[in-house]
Order: C-alpha cells, then sequence, then structure tokens
C-alpha cells in the first residue's frame, strides 16, 4: 500500500500541470558573536515560457541548416579506440570546439 501512494504521489509531482519552476533566494546578515541571524529565504514561481509552434518550426530548420552547414565543412568522421569508446576526428582543425568556418 505505501508503494502504491509513493507511486501516485510521484506522477502528481511529475505532472505537467506542475512544470513550472521554482527560485529560490536567500539572505543572511551574520554576526560574529551569534552566528547567522535574521535570515530571510524568498520563494518565486516561474511559469513555463509560452511556446509558439511556428516559431519552434523555423528553429528546427534553422539549427538543421547549421549542422548540414557544419557536416559539410568539417567532414566528422567516427571510429572506436582500443578501449571501445567512440571517438570523433575532423577535417579542419578547431571542429572539435564548435568551429564551422
Amino acid at each position: 500500500m505505501r508503494k502504491l501512494v509513493l507511486a501516485a504521489a510521484l506522477v502528481v509531482w511529475a505532472s505537467p500541470s506542475l512544470a513550472g519552476t521554482y527560485m529560490r533566494a536567500s539572505s543572511c546578515k551574520f554576526s560574529g558573536s551569534y552566528g547567522y541571524s535574521n535570515c530571510l529565504t524568498t520563494w518565486t514561481h516561474l511559469p513555463d515560457p509560452v511556446r509558439d509552434p511556428e516559431q519552434d518550426r523555423r528553429d528546427a530548420i534553422a539549427r538543421a541548416k547549421e549542422n548540414e552547414k557544419w557536416t559539410a565543412f568539417c567532414k566528422p568522421t567516427f571510429a572506436r579506440d582500443e578501449y571501445g569508446v567512440h571517438r570523433a576526428s575532423y577535417a579542419v582543425t578547431g571542429c572539435e570546439f564548435g568551429r564551422s568556418e
């Protein structure tokens, strides 16, 4: 029963209706003799931004074009090293740092 209640609480806690963000700001005045005193913590709810589907579509197209441009310029190749780690190498120096021109 306890597991069922915890599972239900987790579903409610992670629901989209509670998808906003909370920001915490704290300030305390310090006294060398008495330690911290007069502390104040403020929680502020920051709602999710309003999404524009058309702008999201335009952004996705722009990201795809930028990715194609980078791939054409850097020509990445991938291989596994002796430890089995997937490594990338590039035709142009600096591409590992995001260079695209």
